[in-house]
């Protein structure tokens, strides 16, 4: 969908082995592949754009839902779970763009945001909430039940910028083993 480098640089960090594949992918290879054990899971990256218009891309994202593979995405990659789990999102009044945003999760994080659309509140139906905005209180984070699916709106992997949310992509590599 459009991935910044920082992103692939900090999956490596966390000795993940990352293969770049395009947003036209067939949901059926990469379950082939996850099943001979060539892949572990399936990032899903952020990028520009308005999240309702990929369809094709959300019947696939679906077809990973539904084989459990693991799954992680910032971003536009949020917002596409969030669709694909029925979830429809919606255009923020105002955008969230920049750094110095303060999210709560467990204490407060600092981070950089650049979207603007977002999740609805209804889809804590299906998903914990696990961040939020703290000037709008909008959702920023979600672990979806019994899935091995999380999410996040903001960029932990903002360089430079802040630094607080780097352990997201460490909870992704701990999930995957």
């Amino acid at each position: 969908f459009g991935v910044k480098r920082n992103i692939l640089n900090e999956l490596r960090e966390t000795g993940l082995n990352v293969e770049v594949i395009p947003h036209t992918f067939k949901a059926e290879d990469l379950i082939d592949r996850l099943h001979k054990s060539e892949i572990d899971g399936v990032f899903l990256s952020n990028g520009p754009g308005d999240p309702l218009v990929l369809s094709e891309v959300k019947e696939n994202i679906q077809k990973l839902i539904k084989e459990k593979i693991p799954m992680f995405g910032i971003c536009l990659g949020h917002q596409l779970l969030s669709i694909a789990h029925g979830y429809d999102t919606y255009k923020l009044k105002f955008g969230h763009h920049g750094g110095n945003h303060p999210v709560k999760k467990y204490g407060v994080e600092i981070t950089a945001q650049n979207h603007n659309y977002n999740v609805p509140e209804d889809i804590k139906e299906i998903a914990e909430v696990t961040h939020i905005n703290l000037f709008d209180n909008t959702i920023e984070g979600v672990k979806y039940k019994d899935e091995p699916i999380f999410s996040v709106q903001h960029h932990p992997e903002a360089s430079p910028g802040p630094r607080e949310s780097r352990y997201i992509f460490k909870e992704f590599a701990d999930m995957l083993d």
